[in-house]
C-alpha cells in the first residue's frame, strides 16, 4: 500500500477526521436504509446507528470547544465578557451561515413538505427543542440546537464560576457540576413517562436540556489532554477496551436498546455512558496519521471536511431522489432497485454537500479568518493540534494499535 499522511504543520488531526467521517456516514446510512427494500440485516443494523453518529459529533464538538476555551483561558483570552463575545462570533461565523442557508431551503424542500414561518420561527433562534419535542420540520436540526446552546452556555457558566470562586480549578469543578447534574435531572424529569423508544427519542435524546453532558464529556477529555498530557497519552491504550464496548453498543442499539424504555437507570445513563466510551477513543485517535492507503485517506479527509454540509443537506437530497423515483414510477421494492436508489443517493449527498461546502460554508470560513484571524488558540482545529515546537506526547505503542483500529472501522 502507498503510505499517505497529512502535510507537515497541517492543523487537522487525521484520527479525529476518521471519527468525524464515521459519524456522518452512520447518520447518512441510518436515514437511507429506512427507504427501499434493503436486506433485512442491513436495515436491522444501520437503522439505529444514527444515534452513534450524533454522539460522536457531540464528543468531538466538546473536545474542540473545550480545547479552544481552556487554551484561551490559559493565554489570558477568556477573562471578560468581551472575550466570550469574541468566542461566540467565531463560533457563529462558522456554524450559522450554513444553518441559515439550509433553514431557508427546508422551508420549501423539507421531508414533510413545505413549512410556514409560523412553524419555522423557533428554528431561527434554536428554540425548536430546548425543553420540548421538535416539530415535524427540519427534524435533524435538533442536534444543532444542542450544540449551539452548549456553545452559548459553557463560557458563561465557567466565567461566572471563575469570578465567584476566584480559582480556575474550582470553576472547572463547578462547571462540571452544572453540565453533568442539570442534564441528569432533566432526563429523569422528561423521561419518566416514556412508553416506547419513540418517546425516549423525542422526550430525552433530542431535548437540549437532556443532552448537554454528552458534549461536556468531550470538554473533560480536552481538559485532561491539556492539563495532564502524560496521562492523556497513557489513556491511548484504552482503545483495546473501548472498541469492543463501542461495537457492543452499536449491537445493543440494533437490537432495539433493551431496557432503555422500561428501566429508569438505563434511560438516564445510556447516552452519557456512550459518550464516555467515545471519549475513551480520543487519546488513541490523536496518534493516527494515516490509514495506510492514499485513496482512503483522501476520502476520509474530504468526508470530514464536508461533514457539516453532508449532515444538514442529506435530507433535502433524500427528498429529491424519492420524489424523482415516484414521479417516474420507478419501483424500489427489490434489492436491485434499492441498490440503484442508494447509489443515486450517495451521489446526491456528496455532490450537494461539496457544492454547499465550496460556495456557502467555505467562503464564510475564509471571511471569518480574514476578519478575526486564524492563528491563535481560538481557531478551531489549531486549538486541538499541538502548538509548533511542542511535539505531541504519546505512549510508546498506541500508534501501532490504532492502525488496527482503523482497519476495524474502515475495512
Amino acid at each position: 500500500m502507498t503510505k499517505s499522511a497529512p502535510p507537515p504543520h497541517s492543523p487537522r488531526v487525521f484520527g479525529l477526521d476518521i471519527l468525524r467521517a464515521l459519524a456522518v456516514l452512520l447518520v447518512l446510512a441510518s436515514h437511507t436504509v429506512a427507504h427501499g427494500a434493503p436486506p433485512a440485516w442491513l436495515r436491522w443494523y444501520f437503522s439505529a446507528q444514527g444515534t452513534i453518529g450524533v454522539e460522536i459529533f457531540y464528543v468531538l464538538s466538546g473536545f474542540l470547544i473545550g480545547s479552544v476555551l481552556i487554551r484561551s483561558r490559559k493565554t489570558g483570552k477568556l477573562t471578560a465578557p468581551g472575550d466570550i463575545l469574541d468566542f461566540w462570533k467565531r463560533r457563529w461565523a462558522r456554524t450559522l451561515p450554513l444553518y441559515a442557508f439550509f433553514l431557508l431551503v427546508y422551508l420549501r424542500f423539507d421531508y414533510h413538505g413545505p413549512a410556514s414561518l409560523d412553524v419555522a420561527w423557533p428554528f431561527f433562534v434554536f428554540l425548536q427543542n430546548l425543553a420540548w419535542p421538535i416539530g415535524p420540520f427540519f427534524e435533524h436540526s435538533w442536534s444543532l440546537a444542542v450544540e449551539e446552546w452548549f456553545y452559548l452556555l459553557l463560557p458563561c457558566v465557567f466565567l461566572a464560576a471563575a469570578a465567584v470562586l476566584k480559582s480556575n480549578g474550582r470553576a472547572m469543578l463547578a462547571t462540571c457540576a452544572v453540565f453533568l447534574v442539570v442534564p441528569l435531572v432533566a432526563r429523569i424529569a422528561f423521561g419518566w413517562h416514556a412508553q416506547s423508544l419513540s418517546d425516549v427519542d423525542r422526550h430525552v435524546r433530542s431535548i437540549v436540556l437532556c443532552r448537554l453532558d454528552s458534549l461536556f464529556i468531550g470538554v473533560i477529555a480536552a481538559y485532561v489532554r491539556i492539563e495532564r498530557p502524560e496521562r492523556f497519552a497513557r489513556l491511548a491504550s484504552l482503545w483495546k477496551y473501548a472498541v469492543p464496548i463501542f461495537i457492543g453498543l452499536t449491537l445493543y442499539l440494533a437490537c432495539g436498546a433493551p431496557y432503555l424504555v422500561s428501566n429508569a437507570t438505563v434511560r438516564t445513563m445510556a447516552y452519557p455512558m456512550l459518550s464516555v466510551v467515545i471519549a475513551a477513543l480520543l487519546p488513541a485517535a490523536m496518534t493516527v496519521h494515516t490509514s495506510g492507503n492514499r485513496s482512503l485517506d483522501r476520502f476520509i479527509d474530504w468526508t470530514s471536511r464536508i461533514s457539516y454540509s453532508l449532515y444538514l443537506g442529506h435530507i433535502c437530497m433524500l427528498t429529491l431522489a424519492l420524489s424523482m423515483f415516484a414521479k417516474y414510477g420507478w419501483s424500489i421494492e427489490s434489492h436491485r432497485t434499492t441498490l440503484i436508489l442508494y447509489i443515486v443517493l450517495a451521489g446526491f449527498y456528496f455532490a450537494f454537500a461539496h457544492l454547499t461546502y465550496k460556495f456557502v460554508e467555505q467562503p464564510y470560513i475564509r471571511l471569518r479568518d480574514k476578519v478575526m484571524g486564524n492563528s491563535d488558540e481560538r481557531s478551531g482545529s489549531i486549538a486541538v493540534s499541538e502548538p509548533a515546537g511542542r511535539p505531541e506526547i504519546v505512549a510508546k505503542r498506541p500508534s501501532e494499535a490504532l492502525a488496527n483500529l482503523q482497519r476495524i472501522e474502515h475495512p
